[in-house]
């Protein structure tokens, strides 16, 4: 008996559209237009997948083109009012001109300012849009709270379930199953058959919450799994997992209500969450002041509120460039 080929997986089947897509925008030639019209019809799946990734461009590059109309002439101006030398007329407004051209051009090919993960969501079967909190419910009959400015990867089949965060946080309500539920990080994995908890991606580590059940956290440089107990917060990167503490829960998962609780934390892990929450860039290019640890609470309803009461307790200079960027400083 001849052996069949093994039927792909959805999560095989949206990385196949995501290939063909980035193919389709790099010149390609008629055999590989053919090849991915050929691939669109093999299969219904195969049409709503590559619909699902068009879906994604259309989301980010019509924005970051939208953007780039709107604050077009307010970058100008910011570009030119930097130029405090005294050359000739002709000189200063071709620097001003050509540094706008520039910073345009940037906000037309990523959508910078607008979506500066637009490729990252590529990738992703589950996107949130900033300001955006959303349920997800999973094949399994499991669902995830996914935070504002978040993706994820999924592949559950009946021989495994596993969830690839890729950026942001979310929380995660996992039926019970005899089949192991594992949450992948850059930085580690949690492994549960059945609980809640939260996991959030700091910029090189990763924290995770648990309200009910347990879980088993192991980082890719410590391979021991460490188990934490509801009402513990654990944190945990390539060098290893850090000592579980106990934490409220009602502020620690606050965020799902649209409120956020920080204790000790750093100013820029805070600025990442007030980013998730508003429009364009928040950017801060000092390393020491991005380091200050800061503790307070604030809603993320409203983001400028939330960035004064920042400025206020820190002391750091905020220039707010125009609506959709941010720059603080010392």
């Amino acid at each position: 008996m001849m052996p069949t080929n093994p039927v792909p997986s959805d999560a095989e089947i949206r990385a196949e559209a995501r290939r063909w897509f980035l193919i389709l925008q790099d010149n390609p030639s008629r055999f590989q237009r053919a090849a991915c019209h050929r691939w669109r019809l093999s299969h219904p799946a195969h049409e709503e997948a590559w619909i699902a990734i068009e879906a994604v461009w259309q989301d980010t590059a019509v924005p970051g083109q939208q953007l780039a109309d709107k604050e077009a002439d307010t970058l100008a101006q910011y570009l030119a009012a930097m130029d405090n030398n005294r050359h000739r007329h002709n000189r200063r407004r071709r620097m001003a001109t050509g540094g706008a051209v520039c910073m345009l051009l940037l906000l037309l090919t990523a959508g910078w300012l607008q979506n500066p993960s637009w490729i990252e969501n590529f990738s992703a079967d589950q996107v949130s849009a900033r300001g955006e909190r959303r349920v997800v419910a999973l094949a399994d009959g499991s669902k995830v709270l996914l935070d504002a400015d978040s993706a994820f990867r999924v592949d559950i089949t009946a021989e495994h379930r596993r969830v690839h965060l890729l950026r942001g946080g979310a929380f995660f309500d996992v039926v019970s199953s005899a089949t192991p539920f594992i949450v992948e990080t850059e930085a580690g994995n949690v492994r549960v058959l059945g609980t809640q908890f939260d996991v959030r991606l700091l910029d090189n580590s990763a924290v995770v919450t648990l309200a009910r059940g347990s879980v088993a956290v192991s980082s890719n440089g410590q391979p021991q799994a460490t188990i934490i107990k509801p009402g513990q917060q654990v944190a945990f990167s390539e060098q290893g997992v850090e000592t579980p503490t106990k934490v409220d829960l009602q502020d620690a998962m606050g965020w799902h209500a649209g409120r956020f609780t920080f204790y000790r934390a750093r100013l820029a892990d805070v600025v990442r969450e007030v980013g998730r929450y508003r429009q364009g860039r928040i950017i801060m290019p000092s390393a020491t002041l991005a380091e200050q640890r800061v503790t307070g609470s604030f809603s993320l309803a409203d983001t400028d509120k939330a960035l004064d009461a920042l400025q206020a307790s820190v002391g750091f200079r905020m220039h707010k460039m125009t609506n959709y960027l941010v720059i603080i400083s010392e």
